[in-house]
């Protein structure tokens, strides 16, 4: 089986800034690993382009999206506009590539829908899962939305049961609060409790297909299973989906410092196996994680995963010269650089 990885250099060309909590190279650090590993014979690496503003519009403002333009333009925003889109802030800095690097990441989604519907049942897009960004401002290192620009395309092309699944660590609410009530579109939410944006309360909708499942600190493998087998299986079956959205964030994973969840990369895995079982149409996209070991294996095992080949993961020495010479401020831990799963590893194959 082969399937799309959808990918631009502009990933391995910009940043959001020395300070930022998104580290440079996080995207393209996925795209040069792939390459490295015995996968590669079964991927098609395909070039995407920036999504046009006629597609964007779909999902944001006018006045937004000029704005934006603008800023990157000019490096420079007003203090009223500053605050009226959020522009310019810690989280969401000025920085060159500021909407060509987020409508990029739009127009990768945007191409996976085409990909979806005439030629891949698996399209994968790490650089995608801008999940917090609203309408009319940015939020939360996000500032296109293309999970839901991506969801209204696929719409326009007649897909009437959408599932998106999120699994970062905080609450997907640019997307999961626009849909709650477009009842061909089910949303579920894994995240942990009281982080920001403190919203995302525990919702069991059915009507309407939201389900919103906040989890305590230490959340680990065992509790995930366990919501996966006795409740999220029984929803997605029941649902049904015709393509699937999976936006998986590693910062749910143990030893991300931005939440205090306790997953192994083992439970993406288990779940993208899962969903292979309920759905033979899936996009596949990163989200957050800022830690750079953690998030590189997560996600390229969740790439293995899809293709079905997690027993190709064994590291050359080139793959484990490339983990070593990832620098961070931390020091990575030893299974870091020498393998790609965690362990120990409770799920079985499914």
């Amino acid at each position: 089986m082969s399937i799309a990885f959808l990918y631009n250099d502009i990933f391995r060309n910009s940043d959001f800034g020395n300070n930022h909590p998104v580290f440079p190279k996080r995207v393209s650090n996925v795209y040069d690993f792939t390459k490295l590993l015995n996968l590669r014979k079964n991927i098609n690496f395909i070039e995407n382009k920036k999504a046009n503003l006629k597609t964007l519009q779909l999902f944001h403002s006018f006045d937004y999206l000029e704005i934006l333009y603008q800023t990157e333009k000019t490096q420079y925003i007003s203090k009223d506009n500053s605050k009226k889109y959020n522009l310019g802030t810690f989280s969401n800095p000025i920085f060159k590539q500021m909407f060509s690097r987020h409508a990029t990441s739009a127009g990768a989604l945007v191409l996976a829908t085409d990909l979806i519907k005439t030629k891949y049942d698996y399209v994968f897009s790490p650089g995608s899962g801008a999940h917090h960004a609203k309408q009319n401002r940015a939020d939360g290192f996000c500032y296109l939305n293309d999970i839901a620009i991506a969801i209204l395309v696929l719409q326009s092309k007649g897909y009437k049961k959408i599932l998106y699944f999120d699994m970062d660590a905080h609450y997907g609410d640019g997307i999961i609060d626009y849909f709650k009530n477009n009842q061909e579109v089910c949303t579920i939410s894994i995240h942990q409790e009281n982080l920001w944006p403190r919203t995302g309360d525990y919702l069991y909708d059915e009507v309407n297909n939201t389900y919103n499942f906040p989890v305590p600190e230490g959340f680990n493998d065992y509790n995930f299973k366990k919501i996966i087998d006795e409740l999220i299986f029984k929803i997605i079956k029941k649902f049904n989906p015709e393509v699937v959205l999976m936006q998986m964030g590693a910062d749910c994973l143990k030893y991300d410092k931005m939440s205090k969840m306790e997953l192994s990369n083992n439970s993406m895995s288990y779940l993208i196996k899962i969903m292979k079982n309920l759905s033979q149409k899936i996009i596949l996209m990163g989200g957050g994680g800022y830690n750079p070991w953690v998030t590189l294996r997560a996600w390229t095992y969740n790439l293995a995963t899809l293709l079905g080949e997690t027993e190709s993961l064994e590291l050359n020495k080139k793959a484990k010269s490339f983990l070593h010479n990832i620098t961070y401020k931390d020091p990575p831990k030893y299974d870091w650089v020498n393998y790609i799963k965690d362990e120990p590893n409770i799920f079985d194959y499914v």
